[in-house]
């Protein structure tokens, strides 16, 4: 499953007459740009704009020609693999004359005291996700154009999604009440920022301060960007009038594209992979997170951790 990396060396050749031939890399608009000496060099903001411009499309574009040219074979190894390793279809969710839950052949279950508490906390996150968080979501996404929310009609889980992970959770720790079990999974609702490759990094810092500036409360953010596994920033919040909790990710389109593509070999690997599928799986992750391109400066952008109140 292998491919070779895309490394910086492979960027565009910058002509000549560019004001990023000898110096930075353009910064996201609003930023200050890179003083650059050169005879041919653009004498006026305007000119320097569209060529800063073009050089990020130009980077984009080698970028997203490389991935969209080992999609294919990514794609293929993924078939490939399910060959290998069929797994049995599960049994749909079933809800029982008596109110009880259960789905994959039995494993998971719920009461129907739980499974009631479940449905009763789903409608309250999508209350609260409907009234409170999308439409302070919406209006960050109207401040910048350059960037936009995706997968947006996947954010609430789905409630069969839903009872999985308490029913999963149950397992380990069945003392716990249905409702401290639904404030501890933070994507019940989620949303995905997409950033142009080069000012993801701009672009990821300034959208912290606008979730920040509407009173969203940032809890924790992970950079996974050096992860072998899985690129990207994640991130969880928490909405203050009514303490519920959100995640928000941050991505470029690549990177976005390539967690679509592990998204089941992920799910597989936490779930019942043993070796050799486990094996083959984190090297298909690997092999995938390879051809994704690190924005300039995203190695050294910091994880955060809330830290608790005493008492």
């Amino acid at each position: 499953m292998g491919i070779d990396r895309l490394y910086e060396d492979d960027a565009p050749d910058v002509a000549h007459d560019s004001p990023t031939a000898e110096g930075d890399v353009p910064t996201a608009e609003g930023e200050a740009s890179a003083t650059v000496e050169h005879d041919d060099c653009a004498d006026s903001d305007a000119e320097r704009t569209a060529f800063n411009l073009k050089y990020r499309a130009d980077v984009e574009a080698v970028y997203q020609a490389a991935w969209d040219e080992a999609l294919p074979t990514f794609e293929a190894a993924r078939e490939e693999h399910r060959r290998r390793f069929p797994q049995p279809e599960r049994s749909r969710p079933t809800v029982e004359d008596d109110g009880s839950w259960h789905c994959d052949g039995g494993r998971l279950k719920l009461s129907s005291a739980r499974n009631a508490d479940v449905d009763r906390g789903g409608e309250r996150i999508r209350e609260i996700g409907k009234n409170s968080i999308i439409p302070g979501m919406r209006s960050i996404e109207a401040e910048d154009t350059t960037r936009h929310l995706v997968g947006f009609e996947h954010r609430f889980k789905e409630d069969d999604r839903l009872k999985e992970k308490v029913a999963e959770r149950l397992r380990s720790k069945p003392g716990r009440t249905t409702a401290e079990i639904l404030d501890g999974i933070p994507d019940a609702i989620r949303f995905t920022f997409q950033y142009p490759h080069e000012s993801y990094i701009v672009g990821v810092r300034r959208d912290i301060e606008r979730l920040e500036a509407h009173g969203f409360i940032q809890v924790e953010r992970r950079n996974t960007w050096t992860s072998d596994q899985y690129k990207g920033i994640n991130s969880r919040w928490r909405e203050p009038e009514s303490d519920q909790q959100f995640e928000v990710q941050f991505h470029t389109r690549i990177s976005y594209e390539a967690k679509e593509l592990t998204h089941k070999a992920y799910e597989r690997i936490r779930s019942s992979a043993e070796d050799p599928e486990r094996a083959e799986l984190k090297e298909f992750q690997r092999s995938v997170c390879a051809m994704v391109p690190l924005p300039p400066g995203v190695a050294e952008y910091e994880d955060f951790l809330r830290k608790e109140r005493d008492g």
